[in-house]
């Protein structure tokens, strides 16, 4: 039953990829991968979720579509940040095919790589400890990152970078006493600079993007599609600072603006107060909501005054500006 699931899948993924690759779901302007104000940036960086790889070789020439897109940008990206959900069950096979799609490309000066729950799915009787050798054997290999735990900090161009990552085996996260009280810590160090500040979860906030209802349940429960029990808390550490940058997945959302924000109950960048989220459409599959081709993201470009978040399709490398919002800073 999984096998000709997942060969459904591929048809599906097949499909809608040619015509993405073709542009037909694109803008006809300038496409070319760059920045708006290359004088002035002082931070670009592209973000995508929900990758969901396996040995399957389609599944890698999808992401390679789009790594090649960055490889061959006019301003090389300084990150590539994908949250969450790089494999379907976090085994070494998954993560031996992630490996090679980035092994013919250089899409960005840095690469940062976060925990999703697909990522803890393994087969073993200790789930969680197998995958985190995966994650940090592959982190390594992909990213040059020499980690002794999934949730990890790094500084770019000066800007602070925040990785969470759940510490369970559920589709909810769960966040350690010890994570949340790292998190606190590391958001007091990155306040001190008075600079915005970047925290990577696959898991959004609760009754954000459309939640608990987003997340496809046909009776979903509150905590639904977020960080789960540790919510609360998460949510108040983040809400404690200004110029705060939530990038997530998981919801598999599409694109969605504020124009068509009644119709779909959600907007893929919402705010509240100083905390900016930002909702990633999976990569691997086109969706029901929104803008549904797959292949798509942002590109992140932080000026003095302001954070410009930029939709791109980077399979097809097409802008999709209906859906750019740019954040004033304070």
């Amino acid at each position: 039953m999984v096998t000709v699931f997942r060969t459904i899948i591929s048809f599906f993924i097949s499909v809608i990829t040619v015509f993405s690759m073709t542009g037909f779901f694109g803008n006809t302007g300038n496409n070319a991968y760059d920045v708006k104000n290359a004088d002035d940036v002082l931070l670009d960086f592209a973000v995508i979720s929900d990758v969901h790889m396996t040995d399957e070789y389609l599944r890698r020439m999808v992401l390679e579509s789009g790594l090649d897109d960055m490889t061959n940008a006019v301003n090389k990206p300084d990150a590539l940040v994908i949250a969450g959900d790089m494999t379907d069950d976090g085994i070494e096979s998954d993560y031996e095919n992630l490996s090679k799609a980035f092994s013919g490309y250089d899409p960005a000066e840095n690469i940062l790589l976060a925990l999703g729950n697909h990522d803890t799915w393994t087969d073993e009787n200790d789930r969680y400890e197998p995958v985190k050798e995966n994650f940090l054997k592959y982190s390594k290999e992909i990213a040059d990152r020499d980690l002794t735990e999934c949730y990890y900090s790094t500084e770019i161009n000066g800007y602070t970078f925040i990785v969470m990552a759940s510490e369970g085996t559920h589709v909810s996260a769960y966040i350690s006493p010890a994570q949340l009280e790292w998190l606190k810590a590391e958001m007091d160090k990155a306040a001190e600079k008075g600079l915005p500040v970047f925290v990577i979860s696959h898991w959004p906030v609760a009754f954000t993007h459309g939640l608990p209802e987003s997340f496809g349940e046909e009776e979903p429960e509150p905590m639904d599609g977020s960080f789960g029990d540790q919510n609360a808390e998460v949510e108040a550490i983040l809400k404690d600072y200004e110029n705060v940058f939530l990038i997530s997945g998981h919801i598999h959302n599409g694109l969605v603006n504020e124009e068509r924000s009644e119709l779909y109950g959600y907007t893929s960048v919402e705010s509240y107060g100083s905390l900016h989220s930002i909702n990633l459409p999976s990569f691997m599959f086109p969706t029901s909501r929104g803008n549904f081709m797959n292949g798509s993201g942002y590109s992140i470009e932080v000026y003095e005054n302001e954070v410009v978040i930029r939709a791109r399709n980077f399979i097809s490398g097409t802008w999709l500006p209906d859906y750019d919002v740019t954040i004033p800073l304070v």
